[in-house]
C-alpha cells in the first residue's frame, strides 16, 4: 500500500478518492444520526433563510461566514442531515487534496507523494464527529487554502500580494470559527522564517487579516446590528478551561490511533538527515501549527474528537518521514494496515456488532426523540435541549439558551423583560417548552403574552390558547 501511493500518478489520486468514498459512503446511505450541534446549525441556516438577520433576529454566536454556509445549505436542501454529511466530506477531501497540492508543488518532501493525504482522509474516517459539517471544519479549510501563500519567498516589492491573500484567508478562516484567529500566530512564524521584509510583510499579512473583518463591520454598522456582533460574536470571553462534550476516555480511545502515527512521525523526524533550507524552515513552521493546533483546542469551552480536525494537516504532513523512513517496507506496510483497520473497526463497531465491547458512549451528541402534543408546530425552548426543534420550527430570535440569558437571565431588570416581550409577542410560538421553570414567572411579569399559554398534560409544555 505504502509503495503504490509514493506516487503522484493520477491512479492513485483516483484510487485516494475511491477508498475514502468506500469508508465513508457505506454509514451514511445506513443511516445518519442527527447531533444537536448540527441541529442548531441547521436552525441558524433555516432563520436566516426566512429573512432573518444574524445577531439581531437570531440570538446565536455562530460565526457569520458559517452562517452564509448554512443559509446556502438551507436555500438548496432544507433541513437535511445527508445534505450536512456530505458537504462535510467534501471539505474533508478537499482540505486532504489541497494540502498534498502544497507540500508536493513547493517541494518539501525529497519526492512527490499522496501519502500524506492518504494519512489525513483516513485519520479523518475515525469518528462521525470529524465528518459533522462544523464552524471549525468550514475555517479549517481556509487555514490550509492560507498555507502555499503565507510560505512565499517574498522579496521587497516582489510578490507581496500574496502575503496580504494569505491573510485574508486566515481571516476568513476566524469569520468561520472566531477562535481560528489564533492562527495569525502561525502566519507570523512563516513571516518571520520566509519573508525579507519582516516588519513590512507581516503589516501587509496583517492588513490582509482585517480587511473582511472591515467589510462585515461595514455591512453591520448599515444595518444596525454592530453592538449585538460585537456581544454575541466578536468579543465574546476567552474561556481558559477544558470541557468535554463528550467522556474523555471516550475521546482519548478515538485519539489514540492519531495520536500513536504522530509520536511515530516526530521520532522519525530526530533521526532525518541535512535537508534543504526551505525544507527546515517549512517543518519549523509545522511545529508552531501543532501547537497553535493544540492550544486552540483545550482552550475551548466544549472539546470533542470533532475538535480534533485542527492537528491533522501537522500530523498528516509529519506522517511523511515515519512512512519514507529507511524501515523495512513490510514494517511500515504492517503499521498503515493497523491504522486503516483500526479505523474501520471504531466506525463500523455498531454495524458488525462490536460497539458492546468498546463501550463508546455517543449520547451527550446525539438528539433525543422528544414527544409534543404535536409535530409540525411553531416552539420556543426555554432551556438547553433543542432536540425539540427535531421537527418542529423554531421562533423568537432565543436559538442558543446561553446567549438568552441576556433577557431571561434578568427579569428583575426592565428592559430585559421589554425585550422579551417584543421579541415574543412578535412570533408568537404555538408552543413554549419550560425546561427553565420560568413560565410562572412570565405569566405573573408579561400577562399580555405569556398568559395566553395554558399547561398542557406534560407540565413542560404550555400551549398557545385560541
Amino acid at each position: 500500500m505504502i509503495s503504490y501511493f509514493r506516487s503522484i500518478l493520477p491512479s492513485r489520486l483516483i484510487l485516494l478518492v475511491l477508498l475514502f468514498a468506500a469508508i465513508q459512503l457505506p454509514l451514511i446511505l445506513w443511516g445518519i444520526p442527527g447531533t444537536a450541534p448540527e441541529l442548531l446549525h441547521m436552525l441558524v441556516g433555516e432563520r436566516l433563510a426566512d429573512g432573518f438577520t444574524m445577531y439581531h433576529d437570531i440570538y446565536d454566536n455562530t460565526a457569520p461566514f458559517s452562517t452564509l454556509v448554512f443559509w446556502l445549505i438551507d436555500m438548496l436542501a432544507g433541513r437535511s442531515f445527508l445534505a450536512y454529511r456530505l458537504a462535510a466530506l467534501a471539505l474533508l477531501l478537499l482540505q486532504a487534496l489541497l494540502l498534498n497540492v502544497t507540500l508536493n508543488r513547493h517541494n518539501v518532501y525529497a519526492s512527490k507523494d499522496y501519502l500524506p493525504a492518504l494519512l489525513y482522509l483516513i485519520l479523518g474516517s475515525i469518528s462521525f464527529e470529524l465528518n459533522m459539517l462544523t464552524p471549525l471544519l468550514i475555517g479549517n479549510t481556509f487555514i490550509i487554502l492560507s498555507l502555499p501563500y503565507i510560505i512565499t519567498l517574498s522579496h521587497e516589492g516582489f510578490d507581496n500580494n500574496r502575503l496580504f491573500v494569505g491573510g485574508f484567508m486566515l481571516g476568513l478562516a476566524a469569520m468561520s470559527y472566531l477562535p481560528l484567529a489564533v492562527f495569525l500566530l502561525v502566519g507570523i512564524f512563516a513571516v518571520i522564517f520566509f519573508a525579507s521584509s519582516t516588519f513590512r510583510s507581516m503589516l501587509l499579512m496583517l492588513c490582509g487579516f482585517l480587511f473582511p473583518y472591515a467589510v462585515l463591520l461595514t455591512y453591520y454598522l448599515y444595518t444596525n446590528t454592530t453592538q449585538e456582533f460585537l456581544e454575541m460574536h466578536l468579543l465574546r470571553p476567552w474561556q481558559l478551561k477544558v470541557a468535554f462534550l463528550r467522556p474523555p476516555a471516550d475521546v482519548a480511545i478515538l485519539m489514540a490511533v492519531p495520536t500513536a502515527v504522530l509520536l511515530l512521525s516526530l521520532l522519525s523526524v530526530v533521526s532525518l538527515p541535512q535537508r534543504l533550507v526551505f525544507q527546515v524552515k517549512f517543518q519549523q513552521l509545522m511545529w508552531v501549527w501543532l501547537f497553535t493546533s493544540l492550544l486552540v483546542i483545550f482552550t475551548r469551552a466544549e472539546i470533542s474528537v470533532a475538535t480534533f480536525i485542527l492537528v491533522l494537516p501537522p500530523i498528516a504532513y509529519f506522517s511523511q518521514f515515519f512512512f519514507t523512513s529507511r524501515r523495512k517496507p513490510w514494517q511500515l506496510n504492517l503499521v498503515m494496515v493497523i491504522v486503516l483497520v483500526s479505523v474501520l473497526v471504531l466506525r463500523y463497531r455498531q454495524v458488525v456488532g462490536i460497539g458492546r465491547f468498546l463501550l463508546l458512549d455517543e449520547s451527550p451528541l446525539l438528539l433525543q426523540e422528544q414527544a409534543l402534543p404535536m409535530q409540525g408546530a411553531t416552539v420556543l425552548v426555554l432551556g438547553n435541549d433543542v432536540s425539540y426543534y427535531t421537527r418542529n420550527k423554531p421562533v423568537t430570535p432565543y436559538l442558543n439558551w446561553e446567549l438568552a440569558q441576556r433577557h431571561f437571565g434578568r427579569l428583575n431588570e426592565y428592559q430585559a423583560v421589554f425585550e422579551i416581550s417584543r421579541n415574543v409577542g412578535k412570533e408568537m410560538p404555538a408552543y413554549i417548552v419550560d425546561k427553565a421553570n420560568l413560565m410562572p414567572e412570565l405569566k405573573y411579569k408579561l400577562p399580555a403574552v405569556f398568559g395566553k399559554y395554558s399547561a398542557t398534560a406534560n407540565q413542560d409544555i404550555y400551549q398557545l390558547s385560541e
